[in-house]
Formats: C-alpha cells, structure tokens, sequence
C-alpha cells in the first residue's frame, strides 16, 4: 500500500514530461513602434479598494483601441495561445519578452509579468479599430513595487504613489479619459492637475499631454499590515507571520495545560494509571503545540538574525524550513506512539532526506533545490519526491497523534490503513501543487514567446524556484491543520477522567469539567478571526470567547431546570436521576392528556362534567407538587436529553452537529475558497489542497465542538428545550465575532464572512437541538401516526417553535445575502487557530 506515494508522483513525471510551449517566429520589430502607433487611443481607470479587507486592493480597467491599419492588429484576433497573438498584445502593453531577448537573456526582469487577471482579455473590432479590453488585479501585501496594468504602484511607509506609465509603443497615442479612484483617502499631491475631482479622492483627466500620477496615503490598517508584512522591517517579528502569530499555539497549549491541571485538581483521589497517561498525553500535546509555534513562526525569525550575523553567502532559509517541517512530522509520529517498524521508516526517511540535502549544499550537487545550483531534469523528479516525504511524514504523524489523543491507547486504525492515508493525502497534496506551477507559469509568461533553446532552462529555473520554497509556504497552513487535533486532546482527557464514571449522582459535569468545557469553547470553537494593522488579535476573541461561554453557563445554573432546589435542598437533578427515563417520559405523556383533556372541557360546553374536570385539576395539581415551583412534569425529559449521562449527550449532539454541519461547511467553503476570485488564488497556490483540507477540517471541528458544548452542558444551560438551548449557544458564539465586527467596521477591515459564520452556526446548533429533542422522545414515537405529529405533539410550547424557525430564517436570509454578494479574493495567507 505504501507504493501509493510513488504511483502519485509517477504521474506528475509524465505530466511533466509532456508539457511545453510552442513558439513561433515573431514579425519584423519596425511594427512595434510609437510611430505606427500614434493612431491609437488608451483609456484607463485604476482604482482601490481598502474598507473591509485586511490589504488594499488595486484594480486596472483598460481599453486600447488600435485602428486596423496596424500591420499587427489582424493578430490579436487569433486565439490567445497563439504567438503573434501575444507579440501583438506585448508591443500594446509592454510586458513580456520576445524570443530573441529571452534567447540573449536581454532585460530578463521582463520575462515574467505577477499581476492577477480576474478576467481574460477580450478583443472586439470596432468598425474601422480593434479594441482590446483589459483588466488586472493586485493586493497590496507589503512595500514591494507593484505593477497593474499600465499602473505603477510604489507603496511607502508613509504615501502610496500611483503613476500611468504606457509603454513605449504607446508614447504617442492618443490618450483618453483617466480615472483614479483612490476608494476614500484624498490625495496630497497630483500631477498634472486633474480636470475633475471629487473630495480629492476620484480624480479624472480627459486627453492629458502627460501620463497622470497620484500620491496619497493609505488608511492606517491597511497601510500598516503593508509595513508589518515586508521582509527586513522591524515590525515583522512581531506581525501575524511572527510572534503574534504564534501567540496562537502559545495560548493553546497554555490553556490546554490549565485545563489538565484543573481537572485533575477536582479530582476528590488521586489519579488512576489509565488517568496519568491521559493527563501525560494533554502536558505534552501542549508542549507540542508551544515547540510547533516556535519553530513555525519564530525559526525564520531566528535564522534570518544569524545569517546577517555571522554574513553567511548563500540563503538556505527554504531548506531550514524544510527540517523544520520535517523535525515536526518525526516529533509528532512519536508521540502518536507508532509502531516500530513505522517509526524505523520515519527515522529513515528523515535521515536520508537531511543526508540529502546537506550533501547538496556543500557538494553543489544538483539533486535537490539548494541555494547554489538549479536542480538537473533528475532533480526536478527527485525534487517532489523529497516534499513528499515530508509531507507524508507529517501527515502520518498527524493521524497516529489524534487517534493517540482520542482513544488513549483503546483500538483504533491499523498502522498501514494510517500510512495508506497519509501517503495518498500526501500524493495529492505534490499533484494539486504541480498543477498550480503549471497555472503559474502560464499567468506569469502569457506574453513570453521563449526561444525553444532557453525554454527548457528559464522553465527549470523557475521549477527549482517553486519547489525549493514548497516548505516555507506549506509549513504555516500544516501547522493550522496540527492545532486542529486541540480538540481531541481536550475530549480524550474529558473522557477519561470524568467524574460521573464513579459518582452515581452527577448528573452534570463538575465544576472542574465545567472549567474545561469553557476553555474548549474559547479554543476549539470560537473562530479565530482577529488580525488588526497586521498582528494578530486572537487574544481578544480568546478572552471573549471564554467570558461569553462562562457567562452563559452561570445563567444557566441559576434558570436551569435540573439545578432547581429539591427536597433537602438538593439540585432536582441529583434527586431525580436515577429515575427511569420511561418513567420520566411516562409522566410527561399523562401530563399533556390532562392538559389537552382540560382545555377540551373548558371550550367546549358539552365537554367533561365538573366533577371531572375537578378530578383533572386535581391530578396536574398533584403532578406538579412533586417537583419544585416552576418545574413541570413535561420540562423534565426536554432537561435531561435523550442520553442517560451528560456524557452520552455531549457525544451525541457532537455527531449530530457535524452531520448536520456538513452543508454548513460547504457554505462556508464556497464563500472563503470559491466565490468571487478566491478559487483563482487557490488554485493557483501551492500549498492549495492543504488549505482545502484544512478550510473543511475547520468548521467541521468547529460544528462538532459546538455540539459537544451543547450536549455537555445540556442540563445546565437556560431554556426548556434544544431549541432555545442552542440560542443561547449561538449567542455565546456571537459574541466574541461581534465585537471583532465593531472593531473591524470601526477601524476598515476586513469581515471575513463573519456574519454567514454566526449564522451558520445558529442553523447548525438549532438544529442540532431540535433533534436531540426528538430523540428524547422516540420512545413516544409509537403513539404518533408520523413524525410530523411526533413534532407537534414534542413542541406545543410556541417559545420554542419560535426560537428553532426564527433563527433558521435568520440564518436563509444572511446566508442568501451572502451568496448573492460579490467577493474579492486575496493571496495572503490567513492562517487559522
């Protein structure tokens, strides 16, 4: 099974193997000159986009029209693969390099053009003139010189310049009306002065002698994460891609610890073996964590200071965060307690691959991508065999550790059904990055015509460049999909230890387990959105998280039917739980025939005698005496749920929830990965699969720990039924998202779909409850002549048909706004708790 790996990457070799470019002669170079072209007119707009994204985006509309006298136009309507297509369209635009220069390595800069084309250019004829559309994309991600279209942008710490600049071809046409719409700022200076402006910040020129230039300063958020986010500034170390980001794994694992040690604590003896281990297993996931964190964030950080330091020559930072990668897979396949046959294997593979690499770098040899030579055509398929390896291990470790932290050492998946799994998951993670390569290259060359004597070299190159850098852009978004297994840790030591296995009256976690639950509520399943001026905010919805969550469980003890005072004072839920559950549903049954026979006599006048009715009165009278005031015999199933443990309820609306969940997280992956231009991106980045994996493993944990929470603290929440239970959930949910929205809407950034998130949340949860509802109630199920009459007779209360269908129809109505706004991706990276 484990000959699935090579299987894999044999088939990115042929891939590889048949792919290339054609190349054709280009025309006569007297064609591409300003003189033929004085004919012809340019009109462009560029415009920026900065409220509500974490970067300022910059947009470029263009159109050129070209009269058909051109000895070149007749090309631009060919296909666009075609190579007079493209030597047309770089003599309008300027980019890109004709074969002869890319044969005599003439301006090689000019080879490769990084903007982003949403859209592909388009070429209609125009009675006697071509017009040729175009329109490109760029985020302003740090103070590097972009270009857009015929735009130059140059970023600075302080004012951004943005300046027309046509190419040569095109001095001496004709230029039309020039927009600039700077999206709110005003700007400091303009040249030459603007026909038309609006409050400074949409200006306009109608036929300029000069190309137009702005200079203006961004909003504070967005141009400070362009500062924090460029290499070699100070405020990097600290960005969300240094120390704040890992303030994540820090406050994790330090929660985790403080969780452990609290359970333990409450605790009335000391810890069984079978509990040390799970206590030994939840300390080192969190030590775990905190090393993932260092070395994630703060490696690159680390090696950057010693390589200034001691001057070294060459920079070896990919293959640094290629052991990096490769430390933490070894580190996590030990923990995850494999065998060893697998763990030789481990060991092997990871020594061979470090033997490799260090052989490459101080030999020169041409094996691996080092920082000294380009690789050969052997090293190119050696190459993705190396990043396989790394990733496989990693993955194996990742498997083997959450099978570890769920089940303590109980069965669980044989070793090769893992290393199967993390071999195939590994093999598609090298295919989806091959072909994102290949969708690079075509959007960086799309107006390169390579001599087909240097194709194959500057392809190579690049191909090294791609793959020698595989690890550093991996690494973060692995590292999110490691953090993920937190919540495993948590419910595996919570199943172990739990107090209910030895005490017959807790009938609802302790106040130790309760601790825990709102921790796991803080870490697993509030969304870890914050990222403000480029750092990272986790700490804010952190906090929230836990004070909503404990917040909502202190409501709880103190309106929660099960902690209402019985005889003795004793919270009516100890009193009554080792009661019959038939019993409990016995009793709620006789209790709405009395209420339904009740309400028949009194409206209708030929109804039951007065002495029956009496004797009804009498017998609710008599039903509700036995529990305290405010409780009725009916609320008591709906408090207990359908399981016989706090336990079994916890786990059975967590797998309620994530069934459920699953459309939820397809909404979700729709708005973060595919709509608007987000699929260009991810499609085109080569840590693409991992981020699929990881968008989908995300709210699914998420989802599955909501309704652990639910189901855990179902008799100890506020409301008589599922419904309003997990209401008051959603509300706890919403409120550390909330207050993220205030902030991000005060200061302009990004949202992050935040508000489909809540509402897909309150679906879920909502859902969830009214199923647990229904479940509760099987039993009863014999009575009804359909489920639908199992619902009616389950919820005649109306707050609780009100709480389930406004909060659906709350959540269509976001979600259907969602769906029909427009959404603009960007290629930074937003890494997940």
């Amino acid at each position: 099974m484990l000959l699935l790996l090579p299987v894999l990457v044999l088939a990115l070799y042929a891939a590889l193997a048949a792919s290339g470019t054609a190349w054709a002669a280009p025309p006569p170079a007297d064609t591409c000159t300003a003189d033929r072209l004085k004919g012809a007119k340019v009109t462009t707009t560029v415009q920026f986009a900065h409220r509500g994204s974490d970067v300022s985006s910059v947009s470029s509309v263009t159109d050129i029209t070209v009269p058909t006298e051109w000895e070149q136009a007749p090309h631009l309507l060919l296909d666009p693969h075609a190579a007079e297509y493209r030597d047309a369209l770089r003599c309008l635009l300027g980019k890109g390099a004709s074969a002869q220069e890319t044969e005599n390595d003439e301006n090689g800069a000019n080879f490769y053009d990084y903007e982003w084309r949403v859209r592909p250019i388009s070429v209609n004829r125009v009675g006697a003139n071509i017009v040729v559309h175009y329109e490109a994309v760029a985020w302003v991600q740090n103070l590097d010189l972009l270009q857009v279209g015929l735009w130059t942008l140059t970023p600075g710490e302080s004012d951004w310049m943005i300046e027309l600049k046509c190419p040569p071809s095109l001095r001496k046409a004709v230029l039309g009306e020039v927009h600039v719409r700077l999206g709110g700022p005003g700007a400091m200076s303009v040249w030459p002065m603007a026909t038309v402006g609006k409050g400074g910040s949409d200006l306009s020129w109608k036929n300029p002698d000069d190309c137009p230039g702005v200079a203006f300063r961004p909003p504070a958020a967005q141009q400070w994460t362009a500062i924090v986010q460029s290499h070699g500034r100070e405020w990097e170390m600290l960005g969300t891609t240094g120390a704040s980001g890992a303030f994540v794994y820090f406050a994790t694992g330090a929660l985790s610890l403080i969780a452990g040690q609290r359970l333990r604590r409450g605790q009335r003896r000391g810890p069984l073996p079978m509990e040390e281990e799970a206590y030994a297993g939840l300390r080192y996931w969190a030590l775990i964590l905190m090393l993932l964190g260092a070395v994630v964030f703060l490696s690159d950080d680390l090696y950057r200071f010693l390589h200034a330091e001691f001057d070294w020559k060459h920079d070896y930072e990919p293959t640094v965060s290629l052991f990096a990668m490769l430390f933490i897979g070894v580190v996590l396949c030990f923990f995850g307690a494999l065998r060893t046959y697998l763990l030789v294997v481990v060991c092997v593979l990871a020594a061979s691959l470090v033997s490799l690499y260090l052989a490459a770098e101080l030999l020169n040899y041409k094996l691996v991508s080092t920082s000294d030579v380009v690789v050969s055509h052997v090293g190119a398929r050696l190459v993705v065999m190396a990043s396989a390896v790394t990733v496989f291990v990693c993955f194996l470790g990742v498997i083997s550790s959450g099978q570890r932290l769920l089940l303590l050492g109980r069965r669980g998946l044989p070793q090769w059904v893992m290393a199967c799994v993390a071999a195939a998951l590994s093999g598609l993670t090298m295919l989806w990055a091959f072909l994102a390569f290949g969708r690079s290259w075509e959007r960086r060359t799309w107006l390169t015509n390579f001599a087909p004597t240097v194709l194959d070299g500057y392809r190579l190159e690049t191909y090294d460049w791609w793959w020698q850098w595989f690890a550093s852009d991996a690494f973060p978004t692995l590292g999110d999909i490691i953090v993920q297994l937190t919540a495993l840790a948590l419910v595996g030591v919570l199943y172990v230890c739990r107090a209910e296995q030895y005490e017959n009256d807790s009938f609802t976690p302790a106040a130790s387990e309760k601790t825990l639950l709102v921790i796991f509520f803080g870490v697993v399943v509030v969304p870890n959105y914050a990222t403000y001026f480029g750092f990272s905010g986790y700490v804010t919805t952190l906090v929230l998280g836990i004070f909503s969550a404990w917040a909502l469980l202190s409501m709880g003890q103190s309106r929660s039917v099960l902690e209402r005072p019985a005889a003795g004072n004793a919270p009516l839920g100890r009193v009554i739980s080792q009661t019959d559950r038939s019993e409990l549903l016995r009793m709620a049954r006789r209790y709405r025939e009395l209420q339904s026979r009740l309400h028949r006599s009194g409206a209708d006048s030929r109804g039951e005698h007065p002495s029956s009715q009496e004797e009804i009165e009498q017998e609710i009278d008599r039903l509700d005496r036995c529990l305290p005031d405010g409780v009725r015999p009916i609320d008591l199933p709906f408090a207990f749920g359908p399981m016989a443990t706090w336990w079994g309820n916890a786990c059975r609306c967590a797998l309620i929830a994530g069934l459920i969940g699953i459309p939820a997280t397809g909404l979700m992956y729709w708005l973060d990965v595919v709509r608007g231009d987000s699929w260009m991106v991810t499609a085109e980045n080569i840590a693409g699969f991992l981020a699929v994996v990881l968008e989908i493993l995300y709210w699914q944990v998420i989802w599955a720990g909501g309704g652990f929470f639910l189901g855990a603290l179902w008799r100890d929440l506020p409301g008589r039924n599922g419904p309003t239970k997990a209401v008051c959930v959603a509300l706890a949910f919403a409120v550390p998202i909330g207050f993220h929205e205030i902030i991000s809407q005060l200061i302009g950034l990004g949202l992050q779909n935040t508000i489909p998130a809540v509402a897909a949340f309150a679906s879920v949860m909502t859902f969830s409850g009214l199923v647990m509802d229904v479940q509760t109630f099987q039993s009863e199920r014999r009575y009804r002549s359909s489920n639908a009459s199992l619902l009616v007779y389950i919820y005649r209360m109306p707050i609780a048909s009100v709480a389930f269908f406004l909060a659906q129809l709350v959540a269509l109505v976001t979600i259907w706004k969602s769906f029909k706004e427009g959404g603009q991706a960007s290629p930074v990276d937003v890494h997940r708790k």
